[in-house]
């Protein structure tokens, strides 16, 4: 199912064809049995990635824990991924928090775009 969502990233940005079993394995790392969304965000989301300029985002939505921040790199390419709780998420919504939000409605989901209407719908 991972790959076969990565695989809109890929069409939308085809110079990351070559990342493709990187991201794949990225992705797989950071899923776990309480991660309700996994989206990419940005840039690449919009298929505006430009080699050597752009980074790659990745927002993780669990169940439930503290926000965490980091920054890895595939190759040469920044990967930033975010994870937060979902009450976090639903604060961050709540408080029209651009970021949270655009990664959410224009995003792609790699994990859980069934939960995007459950998360919505407790604003």
């Amino acid at each position: 199912m991972l790959r076969e969502r990565l695989k809109l990233v890929i069409e939308k940005n085809p110079p990351l064809r070559e990342l493709e079993d990187d991201l794949l394995g990225l992705v797989s790392s950071i899923d776990s049995e309480d991660t309700l969304i996994i989206v990419i965000a940005g840039s690449v989301a919009e298929g505006r990635y430009v080699s050597g300029i752009s980074d790659i985002d990745i927002l993780v939505i669990k169940k439930e824990g503290p926000p965490t921040s980091r920054i890895t790199s595939i190759k040469d390419i920044d990967v930033e991924i975010t994870s937060l709780g979902l009450n976090d998420v639903l604060e961050a919504l709540k408080s029209r928090n651009y970021s949270i939000s655009q990664a959410l409605d224009k995003g792609i989901y790699l994990k859980g775009e069934e939960n995007k209407k459950i998360v919505f719908n407790l604003v």
